[in-house]
């Protein structure tokens, strides 16, 4: 080992150890991991929607990586330190060499350990659905590395202490604004912004185009020496790869729904249309006499579904219960073809209103509920109306019956079809829940309660309840 080399790598080992103890980064790296595992809870691993989010929100690693890298680059600038520094061998060139390297090594362990670590903890927490996206996460490592070497650029050639922070606070509000920013907003180093049923993301090239930002950095900080062919190559091979990697992502076309209003197939992205709307696109199973349909990669979410349905349907009478439609798993972006002849499975599962949005798509099917009066396009009430109280029992089967509020019955070309009821409603649902032989005693008078002309009051003693509360038919009723 050559005297240079020698010096390098004590400074290496010497930055690598201080960096490996820092407080603010290690901090920082348990606060995001903490922070993605408080706002991911209840809910169900999702292998395309939590790199996504883990990567997003490790630019606060990243932002404190920047800092700390910058704050180590120029430290031999301050205090003093110059004429300390005079006398040692190495020079400043293999400081800032020591410097990019360990920064490199531990921001890039730091993002392992907050996004892995992250990953594995939500897959060993239930089963997990979705496409894996192997660029995402790594993506965030090499996020963290650009930061690193930027941050080095930074305070060599900006000794300033304040002018890591000012950089961390520019692109901090960069990428929070990324949702407005388009097919731009690839030209950053996370772009946090992504549904379930979005289409594939560039990540791949993303990820090439983070990484030769990162290698160009760190070309630049050592530019900041001495002007050598080598560091000048480097830096122009680095843009040379960055700039068509950086406009090939940005020239994938957005995700999103286009636009608002009616939406025909042609709207509808070319590369989500096979896949949620191809002939193939569902894979079904029966269970218990009920058919369950989901998207490849969703199979695993089944059974999670016939917990939401099971008892909604359990309580039906005997001839509904052998017709009950089939759950089906439809896409949350693109309304397309969306009926009322299916139970409506999500994108995403674990959040509690999922659970009562399925039972309440079983309600609204056995009840009738949702039909708005001839030529109504918007929608219906079912205040005062017998069946409201037994389509609201049935969803209090899965979930307790909520406050008055407007539920989605029907999406389909982007209309939407509502109905509402009142607290009246929900006060007898709750009585009923709280009634021995409610069950039977619904089934027994089934085809009455479900005729749209029987009150509440008239419904109250089939039911076994007495009058506690006025109720009157809204003023678009359903029929």
């Amino acid at each position: 080992m050559t005297p240079v080399r020698g010096v390098t790598w004590a400074l290496f080992v010497f930055e690598a150890r201080r960096l490996a103890r820092h407080p603010l980064v290690w901090g920082m790296t348990g606060l995001v991991l903490a922070l993605q595992l408080h706002l991911s809870r209840g809910g169900q691993p999702h292998l395309g929607v939590d790199p996504v989010n883990a990567t997003g929100l490790s630019t606060c690693l990243a932002g404190a990586v920047l800092v700390v890298a910058s704050m180590a680059a120029s430290r031999d600038t301050r205090h003093g330190m110059p004429e300390s520094l005079a006398g040692l061998p190495g020079r400043a060139e293999h400081r800032t060499r020591a410097v990019l390297l360990a920064t490199a090594l531990v921001s890039g362990s730091a993002a392992v350990v907050a996004v892995g670590g992250y990953l594995v903890i939500r897959l060993l927490g239930g089963p997990a659905a979705g496409r894996f996206d192997i660029w995402e996460p790594l993506t965030a490592v090499a996020a963290a590395v650009f930061a690193a070497t930027l941050g080095v650029a930074v305070g060599r050639w900006a000794r300033w202490l304040i002018a890591g922070p000012v950089v961390v606070a520019v692109l901090g509000y960069l990428i929070f604004q990324n949702p407005t920013n388009g097919r731009l907003g690839w030209l950053l180093p996370v772009m946090q912004v992504y549904q379930a049923d979005w289409p594939d993301r560039p990540s791949g090239i993303h990820l090439l185009y983070v990484v030769a930002l990162a290698a160009c950095w760190a070309a630049v900080a050592l530019l900041r020496h001495r002007a050598r062919t080598g560091r000048v190559v480097a830096a122009v091979a680095a843009l040379a790869v960055a700039v068509p990697a950086g406009s090939a992502a940005a020239a994938e076309p957005p995700g999103a729904r286009p636009g608002a209003g009616p939406l025909t197939m042609d709207d509808v992205d070319p590369r989500v249309r096979e896949r949620y709307f191809g002939p193939g696109a569902h894979r079904c199973a029966d269970r218990h006499g009920i058919t369950y349909c989901a998207y490849e990669g969703y199979e695993a979410w089944i059974p999670l579904w016939e917990q939401a349905v099971r008892p909604a349907v359990d309580v039906l009478p005997a001839a509904l219960r052998a017709r009950v439609p089939r759950v089906e798993q439809r896409s949350s972006t693109w309304f397309f073809g969306s009926g009322s002849d299916v139970i409506r499975a999500p994108m995403t599962w674990g959040h509690p209103d999922q659970r009562a949005l399925m039972a309440q798509d079983v309600a609204i099917w056995a009840t009738g509920l949702g039909r708005s009066p001839a030529g109504g396009r918007n929608g219906c009430d079912g205040g005062g109306q017998a069946r409201t109280v037994v389509a609201l029992w049935i969803m209090g089967q899965v979930a307790p019956p909520e406050p008055p509020r407007v539920y989605h019955v029907d999406e389909n070309f982007g209309r939407r079809y509502l109905v509402t009821w009142g607290a009246a409603e929900v006060a007898y649902a709750e009585r009923l829940l709280a009634t021995p032989g409610a069950a039977e005693r619904v089934r027994a008078a089934w085809p009455v309660l479900m005729d749209p002309a029987t009150t509440i009051d008239q419904g109250l003693p089939l039911l076994g309840l007495t009058r506690t509360r006025d109720t009157k038919p809204g003023r678009t009723p359903c029929r």
